[in-house]
């Protein structure tokens, strides 16, 4: 195992803080930071990822509901199809080539950050649901979440995000503590794919997770002293930054 135990710990402990408050598992930091840290291939850095996502939700999850945040009926409704979209991925994503995939998830990503942008007239207390939860935009969103998760080991919550505040109308706050919780078990769906392959470094994981379960935890502990609107320019900056890479690893491999 190359890289030391410090840095892969507070690579975790960053992810996991990143996560929790804002719902997207930490995925984004960990597989890059995972590659460049631990010297770990692509999908062993999907693996590990996926792994420290769900201990990224059990962690912050667990004080989200203890709270009050988390819309389990929702939550249980979306996940089949996070799950289902989840493992699918996990399953083809040796066999499909990559670039396209890229390029169209990059666009989404776009999409969603327009759409999530603080200065148009759509505020988190007062978003009126598009859709409900079994309508067929949300159904295809919720498989594309999962998808994301199993190809790119991000956990699912940059698209749970925006399907729960933009398509079902909940408010950022509620929308980011139900997509914690939702990701660990979309996470897990993956991950068992992806260690049956033999993609997972054991090692790597449990030190990452040391850190991943720290930084969740006490993102989740403060998160109601951040200001909501800072948060959400936090994630379209990341919806951004995560279409960046992916649109410019697309374009790369034409």
């Amino acid at each position: 195992m190359s890289g030391n135990l410090l840095a892969l710990i507070s690579v975790g402990f960053l992810a996991g803080s990143f996560g929790a408050l804002l719902g997207v598992g930490g995925g984004v930091i960990l597989v890059p930071g995972l590659i460049l840290v631990a010297g770990l291939p692509f999908h062993s850095a999907v693996a590990a990822s996926l792994v420290c996502v769900v201990a990224t939700s059990v962690s912050g999850s667990s004080v989200y509901l203890k709270r009050g945040r988390v819309l389990l009926d929702v939550a249980v409704r979306l996940q089949f199809y996070t799950v289902f979209g989840a493992v699918l991925a996990g399953l083809v994503a040796t066999r499909i080539p990559a670039p396209p995939l890229y390029l169209a998830f990059s666009v989404l990503l776009l999409m969603m950050a327009y759409r999530m942008m603080p200065l148009r007239k759509r505020e988190s207390s007062g978003a009126r649901p598009v859709s409900g939860p079994g309508s067929p935009k949300v159904v295809a969103a919720s498989v594309g979440a999962g998808s994301v998760a199993g190809f790119l080991g991000v956990g699912g919550g940059i698209l749970n995000v925006p399907i729960l505040h933009l398509l079902l109308g909940q408010p950022f706050d509620r929308a980011v503590a139900t997509s914690v919780y939702m990701i660990g078990v979309t996470g897990a769906a993956a991950a068992i794919v992806y260690i049956a392959r033999g993609d997972l470094d054991p090692a790597v994981a449990a030190l990452t997770v040391l850190g991943t379960v720290a930084g969740a935890g006490v993102a989740a502990l403060v998160g109601d002293r951040f200001d909501q609107r800072v948060l959400k320019a936090i994630f379209v900056l990341l919806l951004l930054y995560v279409a960046f890479l992916m649109g410019s690893r697309g374009l790369a491999a034409f």
